[in-house]
């Protein structure tokens, strides 16, 4: 059995076969949604793995394995003081009465491995749903990427692939619709495939460094978790206690914790004098609990003592019906694009029936627009958009940074 977690745009699995389970490549935020899943399907944790040292989030590892007492897998060539055994090319993982084949799979980092077995492949950041991993990671390389993906290609056409992120929310495809589809799986010409991944320069993630080091020395077991009702409880009696949101102002605008202190989390490392100062306790969130474990880390560095990290973040609190401030925020890129989009069309269609027939042009070139959008990732629209002052200042204080895909 395959159960899939999300954690914002990070995806993690538990494999599971009588009543043993495995874990694959677990995100700081779901400790508590892991450890129900296991208790509710009375299944023992037989091993954690990590696909490849992560630098978009904390790994879980380390807390699992100390919670669980179960081993930490990675692949050989991992620097990693929480791996307990290391993996090469052709091992194999046994779970109840499934068995799991190790595919050494470097091109993203050069200590990536992919988990082949039932009929199912997990490819961590290397294959992704329509492209691959970045190669500018950990001793990546765009000719090792090309050569793992020969691996790919040799497997059954209908074996289903669960990747390790997706920036679009779809779940998982199959290898032979990524023959059909995916540009760089389609590529057959190696140095072409290579001179392509390298002319395209994309911005890294935030606050990478800090996070191998994590991952690397195992040290997010120091990030105290709290779930968001015992969150609100202990500000509610600890007024020196207080909640730090380090959302964009856009997304804080739209809902946030009453009394919350907002610092977007790139100008956090400019505030840290003052919340240090300040002598108070925090507790850290951002939307799913993805960036607020980097930015604990970093007021932990900087010798704030009282840090706590909670589950799940406004996504997670919002579920629990605990008490927001709603309706300050401005309105998304993404729905001033679809609200200006759809309003065209339909106005160029109501001219066109009502006056002249020329003006069916102007859904035919926003149609044509959004058809460009979807084949190249650009949105001239909202280009235009985010030249007005209103955006400007909405949108300024977004998170910078990059992803682990190439596209």
């Amino acid at each position: 059995m395959v159960k899939q977690f999300m954690a914002g745009s990070c995806y993690s699995y538990i494999l599971s076969s009588k009543d043993e389970a495995l874990v694959i490549d677990p995100h700081i935020s779901l400790l508590d949604e892991y450890s129900e899943y296991l208790k509710k399907n009375k299944l023992r944790l037989k091993f954690i793995v990590d696909t490849h040292t992560h630098a978009d989030h904390f790994s879980l590892a380390a807390v699992l394995k100390n919670k669980f007492s179960a081993p930490v897998l990675m692949h050989e060539k991992a620097i990693s003081n929480v791996a307990d055994r290391r993996l090469k090319d052709g091992d194999e993982i046994t779970v109840g009465s499934s068995v799991f084949k190790i595919i050494y799979s470097p091109g993203h980092t050069d200590d990536a491995i992919s988990l082949y077995g039932e009929g199912r492949l997990f490819t961590g950041d290397v294959l992704l749903i329509a492209s691959v991993g970045r190669t500018d990671f950990q001793n990546g390389s765009p000719e090792s990427m090309f050569d793992t993906l020969q691996k790919f290609k040799i497997l059954p056409e209908e074996t289903l692939f669960f990747p390790g992120h997706d920036y679009h929310e779809k779940r998982s495809s199959t290898l032979g619709k990524e023959r059909k589809e995916n540009p760089f799986l389609k590529e057959t010409d190696k140095e072409a495939f290579a001179r392509n991944m390298r002319s395209k320069t994309i911005p890294k993630p935030f606050n990478i460094d800090n996070i191998v080091r994590v991952n690397q020395k195992g040290e997010a077991v120091a990030l105290e978790m709290i779930t968001p009702r015992d969150a609100s409880a202990l500000a509610g009696k600890n007024p020196q206690v207080k909640f730090l949101d380090v959302r964009s102002a856009l997304e804080f605008g739209q809902v946030h914790i009453k009394d919350a202190i907002n610092v977007p989390i790139d100008m956090l490392f400019a505030k840290i004098n003052d919340l240090s100062q300040s002598k108070q306790g925090y507790i850290v969130l951002c939307r799913t609990g993805n960036r607020s474990p980097m930015a604990a880390d970093m007021l932990m560095q900087s010798g704030i003592h009282g840090v706590k990290v909670m589950q799940g973040g406004m996504t997670r609190w919002q579920k629990e019906s605990l008490l927001v401030i709603k309706g300050e925020g401005g309105v998304s890129l993404e729905r001033q694009v679809r609200l200006i989009a759809g309003s065209l069309v339909l106005s160029g269609i109501i001219l066109a029936w009502l006056l002249h027939w020329a003006f069916i042009f102007i859904p035919v070139i926003v149609s044509c627009g959004l058809i460009f959008s979807g084949l190249s990732d650009t949105c001239f629209m909202g280009m235009l958009l985010m030249k007005l002052p209103y955006n400007k200042k909405l949108y300024k204080t977004k998170l910078g940074g990059g992803t682990c895909a190439m596209g």
